[in-house]
Order: C-alpha cells, then sequence, then structure tokens
C-alpha cells in the first residue's frame, strides 16, 4: 500500500490527476480503472469515483494488486516498431518505458509488455506470466533495439542465439572525459552488491563474480567527453555501465554510477537519463535463420545533448 497527502497547491485536484502524479509509473487509465474496482481510500473510506476532489490533508491509501492479482493489460501505447514477422517484433525502445511488469506494484503499467499486448494479441509464454515475449532487457532509462517473440520457436531460437553469444549488439555512449586508447576491451567480472543497504553492480574477483566482456571504439571527442561505440559479447546487469565507472570513464547522466558534477552540467543541457542507446542488433531470423542487422537512429534527446556540446 502507498499513503499520500495532498498539499495545499494539489487541494480540490481530481483524486485520479492527484494519483497520476504520485504515481508516474501508472497509465491515468489504469489509476481510473484502480479507483473503480475500490482499490482506492480516503480517510479510510473507499472511494470509486475517480474525479473525487481532495482537501487538505486528506489521507489517501493506494493499493495497487501484484501482477498475478489483476494479470497484464493490454494497454494502447505507441510503439516504434523496427522490424515484425511472423514470429518477432524488434522495437526501438523509448526511454523512461520499462520492459516488463513487476510484481511489487512498482509496474504493472505502461510497460513495453502492456504495449505489445495490445499490439501483438498474444505472445511467447515461455517468458513467463510477468514478461510474455520478452527475450533480453533493456534498463528503464537505455533506449533503443529490443528483440520480442510471438511465439515459443522463436522465443527459443533467438534466446539459444544469446546464449551461445552469436548476437552482435552494439550501444552508443557517451563517456566523461576522454578514453584513451580509442579502441579497447574492458574485461572484468561482476558481482551484484548491496553493501550499505545499496543495491548495485560491482566490479569483483570473487569466485561467484560472472564473467563479463565489453569491446568499445572511441568515435569522437565532444567537448570534455567521449562519443563511443560499445559492443557487449555477454549481457550482464548493467555491464556497460559498471565497466566504463571502473576504468574512469562513466556513462554521462548515468545516477547511479556516473559523476555528479558532470551529470549536474550535462543536464542543463537536457540530459535526464544516462546516455546509452541500443544502437544496431545483428542475429538470425526464427522463420529461415537469414543473418539480418537492424538499426535504431540515436534518440533524440540524446541526440540534442551531442548537438550543443559540439557548439561549444
Amino acid at each position: 500500500m502507498r499513503h499520500y497527502t495532498p498539499t495545499a497547491a494539489e487541494e480540490d485536484m481530481r483524486l485520479d490527476q492527484y494519483l497520476s502524479l504520485q504515481k508516474p509509473d501508472l497509465t491515468r487509465s489504469f489509476i481510473q480503472k484502480l479507483i473503480k474496482e475500490g482499490h482506492v481510500f480516503i480517510n479510510h473510506k473507499k472511494i470509486t469515483k475517480t474525479g473525487h476532489k481532495l482537501r487538505l490533508k486528506d489521507q489517501v491509501t493506494l493499493n495497487v494488486p501484484s501482477v498475478k492479482e489483476v494479470g497484464i493489460l493490454a494497454e494502447d501505447i505507441p510503439l516504434d516498431v523496427i522490424y515484425e514477422d511472423e514470429d518477432i517484433v524488434v522495437v526501438n525502445k523509448a526511454p523512461g518505458m520499462v520492459v516488463h511488469p513487476t510484481d511489487h506494484g512498482a509496474h504493472v503499467s505502461g510497460t513495453l509488455v502492456n504495449a505489445l499486448m495490445h499490439y501483438c494479441n498474444d505472445l511467447s509464454g515461455i517468458g513467463g506470466e510477468k514478461r510474455p515475449g520478452i527475450v533480453h532487457r533493456l534498463d528503464k532509462d537505455t533506449s533503443g533495439l529490443i528483440i520480442t517473440a510471438k511465439n515459443d520457436r522463436a522465443h527459443h531460437h533467438v534466446s539459444k542465439q544469446i546464449q551461445e553469444r552469436r548476437v552482435i549488439k552494439k550501444y552508443l555512449t557517451l563517456l566523461s572525459g576522454h578514453l584513451i586508447p580509442k579502441k579497447g576491451s574492458v574485461e572484468a567480472p561482476l558481482i551484484k552488491s548491496q553493501a550499505g543497504g545499496k543495491r548495485d553492480i560491482q566490479v569483483s574477483g570473487k569466485a561467484k563474480a560472472k564473467y563479463a566482456l565489453t569491446h568499445y571504439e572511441v568515435l569522437d571527442y565532444v567537448s570534455d567527453c567521449s562519443l563511443v561505440s560499445v559492443q557487449i559479447v555477454t549481457g550482464r546487469t548493467h555491464q556497460i555501465r559498471v565497466h566504463f565507472k571502473a576504468i574512469g570513464h562513466p556513462v554521462c547522466g548515468d545516477t547511479m554510477y556516473g559523476n555528479p558534477k558532470i551529470n549536474h552540467e550535462l543536464k542543463a543541457l537536457g540530459l535526464n537519463r544516462q546516455f546509452l542507446h541500443a544502437a544496431k542488433l545483428t542475429f538470425r531470423l526464427p522463420k529461415n535463420n537469414q543473418r539480418i542487422t537492424l538499426e535504431a537512429p540515436l534518440a533524440l534527446d540524446l541526440q540534442s545533448v551531442l548537438e550543443q556540446l559540439n557548439q561549444q
């Protein structure tokens, strides 16, 4: 359950509008559904009217059911489809979009899966009830190409290629400082850490750490930063972000692993997320095993930051 108290500026606001501001990860239509189904209480009284006007100091309680309780809802969310056939859909994922719902109420709406359920009607069930069709992932704030499967055969076909490291994944990123040498690799095992109550990924020499390999090539030096093409051989969580932090050139805009000073400077140019874009995928199609390469242009927000840096 989530508990909220309206401020003076929020008095007389519609209940659905208010909750949309408090829970930006949920769509307005999903919040309206929750209200109508009795999942919202004000001062311990169930409220089912979406347009209910709030009063100052109201005690608002929102109970977001788990994915298992509500199922995955098909939502009419625009998708930038780069390629589609009878087996797969490859989407240029927008920044800020979570790939699949989570079962703890943080993301049960507005995800790529919600959008695909509406777009495709039916998806591969092999990924489980929370992530049907999902073959691999991208972080919420990473834009770019992601493959989804329409049937289990296609899911197996693409997953096997990923497991055998035959899918070529290339990213574009902007790193802090001038990376030297201009071409090289970072080979460093990664492990999940919860030190000090903070959950993140770290380079580690422990036996449980997982092998990780990243190749890179500097495309250009832009102001005090480096525009870099990156190919990940392994696909570990946060691999690019952690590897480049480890060699002293963190991803610009990265609030978890980045440089706060540089992030602050670039935020003034409109960089509100990590500068990381999944730009190119090469793999074999399930329908005929033909090799295909797909590309997605750099997201507009990242392109704008580059243009401004080039003018400095």
